[in-house]
């Protein structure tokens, strides 16, 4: 469409168009060799620079990291030796206290059983006791009634030291059949 403004078409005028004459091209080549130092000592190597600031801060970050991830692992490792010698120590513990539990339960009863021996003991002396007691009244009264019979008997009054010698003889003599 160029071409159909200016008119016929010549083909020295379509070269002429196509290749740049020799001087604009050198002009032209220096301005944008200027144009690429500036660009590249102005933009290229600030930015440059920027990106290796920022790499070797995410380097750093990434080691950093790491380092706290190893850390991280090793207080795991601890904390779990930690854990598993609470859980031994708290079952030792536990099968202790069963232990002394038991030792206690048993030293109970066997007191128990030694004071209810005793209280039995105490129990069957206190009964012997009543028992010799009953004997020695049914033995008074076993006497005052024989004395009561022998003076029915004589009719007559017998010295106390005769009766009780005659009384012992005949209880004697019951205890004895």
């Amino acid at each position: 469409m160029l071409f159909l403004a200016d008119g016929p078409i010549d083909p020295e005028s379509i070269l002429a168009k196509i290749i740049p004459t020799f001087w604009p091209f050198i002009v032209q080549l220096i301005a944008f060799i200027i144009l690429f130092v500036a660009v590249f000592f102005l933009a290229y190597k600030p930015v440059k620079k920027f990106l290796k600031k920022r790499n070797d801060y995410v380097k750093s970050n990434i080691d950093a990291s790491r380092e706290n991830e190893l850390a991280s692992a090793e207080k795991l490792k601890a904390a779990d030796a930690s854990l598993t010698s609470s859980y031994k120590e708290a079952k030792q513990i536990i099968s202790n206290a069963k232990v002394d539990a038991e030792k206690e339960r048993i030293e109970i009863i066997n007191k128990a059983k030694e004071e209810a021996k005793m209280e039995k003991i105490k129990a069957g002396e206190e009964i012997q006791q009543e028992i010799k007691k009953s004997q020695d009244e049914i033995h008074q009264q076993m006497v005052d009634i024989a004395l009561l019979a022998s003076e029915k008997i004589l009719e007559r009054e017998v010295s106390s030291a005769d009766n009780q010698k005659r009384v012992d003889n005949f209880i004697k003599d019951i205890q004895n059949n």
